[in-house]
Parts: structure tokens; sequence; C-alpha cells
């Protein structure tokens, strides 16, 4: 029995243990502290996470995990008929230990269905029938750091934190990429770069406003003489355009949606400054340890804030609405419209003050980058 009373998870050398793995990037980010606790409580397990297509660079090159399962939801794992056929595939796996970390009930049907004998999750979703070892996820459980909320249901079970960091490492052929992709649009390795995010895929409501987001630029461009990229998806290549089309004299280079999730992770990793909104790339950069300001109005960062130390969290306090977490605003954006540009630089100035503004090659000299190869990729049923 562990200190909670709860019986520890029945898993030992040779045990097969399967991670549900989450469907946003930061979450998947901010979990990886779970998988390194699964990691070094059970070393003789193997382990392997499911997750779909598009989070998979960002576990590719991680020391934790044995193997990558493919969740095909736009393919072989389609609509009903695919959930089951999902659950199929993996009961083939013979997987001993599900360890549900994201909450739906998808999640624990399919691991019930692939006959998986130890489930193990929070009892969310109408989903706690279908879980063999389950915890509560009370109010206390939900409004604290997603990281602190993966390892208290670990802990539940006998598996302490092996320790609080966040794991993200960079593919060597993935730097050498950005290397080139630098060097192609005239920026040196003693250049000073920043990154701006100015989208959001879970809706515009977390987005500040791009007018702001260019005039920012100017002013740390002409306080800092860096070089400015724009991060984010296709969805947000236009967004990305208007940005540096209004800014005056910054130069902005407009990188979102040219590049692959993988190589983004490289060329953030190479900014010496990273300004965002709540987003995937604002955890891919706290993970890199690039100092940041993140800009926060609907959602809440007592859960989603960057876990890292050189951060700087810009909010409105006060605001009556805040946090909504809704995806589009119906009132008038007011936590998003009331964060001025000048707040928002002094914020990154003084994150400059106090670290410095690295150049690329000095930025380089700090990332972890992959001592093997990555992680293999199993697509299920293929």
């Amino acid at each position: 029995m562990n200190a909670l009373g709860r019986l520890p998870l029945p898993v030992g050398p040779g045990s097969r243990v399967l991670v549900r793995g989450n469907n946003w990037i930061g979450d998947v980010v901010l979990s990886t502290p779970a998988l390194r606790a699964l990691h070094v409580a059970f070393p003789g397990a193997e382990l392997s996470v499911l997750v779909k297509p598009w989070v998979i660079p960002v576990l590719k090159c991680n020391p934790d995990i044995h193997r990558i399962l493919t969740y095909d939801a736009r393919g072989r794992h389609m609509g009903i008929r695919g959930v089951n056929r999902l659950a199929m595939d993996l009961k083939r796996e013979r997987f001993d230990c599900a360890v549900l970390l994201q909450r739906a009930f998808e999640a624990a049907w399919i691991s019930f269905l692939a006959r998986i004998p130890v489930r193990i999750g929070y009892r969310t979703d109408g989903r706690g029938l279908l879980l063999t070892h389950s915890i509560r996820a009370s109010r206390e459980r939900l409004l604290i750091p997603r990281v602190e909320h993966n390892l208290l249901l670990l802990e539940a079970f006998g598996v302490p934190p092996a320790d609080r960091e966040v794991v993200l490492r960079v593919g060597q052929a993935d730097l050498a990429a950005a290397r080139e992709k630098l060097a192609a649009f005239g920026i040196g390795r003693e250049d000073v770069l920043y990154g701006l995010s100015p989208g959001a895929t879970f809706g515009s409501a977390k987005r500040w406003l791009p007018e702001r987001f260019a005039a920012l630029a100017d002013r740390v461009t002409g306080a800092r003489g860096a070089k400015g990229l724009i991060f984010g998806g296709p969805a947000e290549r236009e967004l990305g355009e208007e940005i540096a089309r209004t800014a005056s004299g910054s130069g902005l280079l407009n990188l979102a949606g040219l590049t692959q999730l993988e190589e983004a992770i490289a060329l953030i990793g190479l900014c010496g400054l990273f300004i965002t909104n709540d987003s995937g790339l604002m955890h891919i950069a706290a993970a890199l340890d690039v100092p940041l300001v993140a800009i926060f109005g609907p959602t809440d960062p007592r859960t989603t804030a960057p876990w890292c130390r050189r951060r700087v969290i810009v909010r409105k306090e006060g605001i009556c609405c805040s946090p909504c977490l809704k995806r589009e605003c119906d009132e008038d954006h007011r936590c998003m419209r009331s964060i001025e540009v000048h707040e928002v630089f002094d914020e990154a100035d003084g994150l400059m003050e106090t670290y410095g503004l690295d150049s690329v090659v000095r930025r380089e000299s700090r990332l972890e980058t992959s001592a093997g190869g990555p992680v293999p990729v199993v697509a299920l049923g293929g």
C-alpha cells in the first residue's frame, strides 16, 4: 500500500505499459514529467505512448519512452468504426497497463475494449466504471498546473515524481535544417533573434491584437537590434503577413505555415526571447528554456502557465469575465484589449536586462539535443 492507502500499479520488468497522451501540443509538453516518472519507477517496462500524428514531433526525441503509437483519427481510426478498430489494434499489442493522461471518456472506452487489465485515470466524463484504478478529479486537482495534475494521478498509485522538469530534446537533423533556413534568409550565427507567436489554435479569444504585436516588434528591434521571427501554422499565415506588413521597421520574417513542427521547435530554441499568446508554441519555448513573455486573457494561468523559470505572464487582473475559457469572445475582448504594447514591452525588456539576449550560436549551445535516433513511430494495424 502507498501513503494514500491505494494498491500500487502491478507493473514490473517486462510489463507493457500504454500511455494515452493528450491531443494538444502544450498538454503533451506538460505530460513529460509524468512520462519520466513512469520510466524511472518501472525501468524494465516497455513504455508506449498513443497520440495523434500532429503531436508526435514533441515526443520523437523523448528519452523516457520506447515507442510512439499513431492514433490515425483521419484514416484507419476515423469515426465509431475506427475507434473500435483502434481498440482491436491495441488488443493485439497485449498491454498490461494503460495510463490515461487524457481525461476523455473515449480514452477509457478504447482501453476497456482493448482488454487492457489495468486502466488508471481520473474519474471524469462519466468513465469511472471503465477504470480499474481511479481518483476523483476534484476542483482542487483541476485548478493546479497540468504538470502537478498528471503527477498527482501517478502518485496516488505509488509512482513518485522523478523530477518536475519538462522534457523536450531537439533532433540533430532538425537543428541542421533550422540552421540552413536561417542562413537562406541571411541570418548569421552571431545574430540575435526573438520569436513571436500571435496565433492560438484553441480560438481567436486567446489572441492579442495583431497591430499590437507589430508595434511591439518595432520596439524590441529598435531597442536591441534583434531580428524577429513569426511562428504559427498554415492557418496563421495570413495573420503573420498582417503583422509583418504593419510593423514599420522591424523586418519581421513570417515563418507561419512554412515550417514543420520539428523545424519550428529547433528554430524557437535558437531565439533569445519569445513573446506569445497562451499556445502550444508557448510551451515549446518554455521547455527549451527560452526567456518568454506569455500574454493571457480568457485562459487560466493557474493550470496552463508556461512551466519554466525564465518567464513573465502578462494578464489584466480584475476583468470580471476572465478567465472565461471560451474559444471566441462574445463580449468586447476586454481581457486582451486592455493589455497595452508598453506593458508587454516593459516585461520583455526586463527579461532581456536580466538574462541578456543570446545569439543564435549561444542559444544552440544551450539546447539539449537527442543523443540517439528518434523514438520508433508505429502505425497500428499497418
